[in-house]
């Protein structure tokens, strides 16, 4: 039995992602929301690759965001207090 072998449009390898039932509907409440005529496959990448780009800023935004509350704090801007926080979560356990 001679194998041939196929031709792919990228010398990249591959990554096989299962199209489960909620994938499905992910793709389908995007494609109903962008209008996009997009190959499964090419919608996936897409989505993978801004949504990285996404997660990336978003973390760079939180890690920001705790910087400026621990300046804040350290500057006197912004007071926790400490004893009435610990009050709160003692009276939360109790029944």
């Amino acid at each position: 039995m001679e194998l041939h072998s196929q031709e792919v449009p990228t010398k990249h390898p591959r990554i096989a992602v299962t199209s489960d039932p909620e994938l499905e509907e992910a793709l389908e409440r995007v494609r109903a929301v962008t209008g996009t005529g997009e190959a499964d496959a090419t919608l996936v990448r897409r989505l993978a690759v801004e949504g990285a780009q996404r997660e990336v800023e978003a973390s760079r935004a939180r890690g920001g965001a705790a910087e400026a509350l621990f300046a804040a704090m350290d500057s006197g801007g912004f007071a926790l207090d400490l004893e009435a926080i610990d009050e709160l979560n003692a009276a939360r356990r109790m029944p």
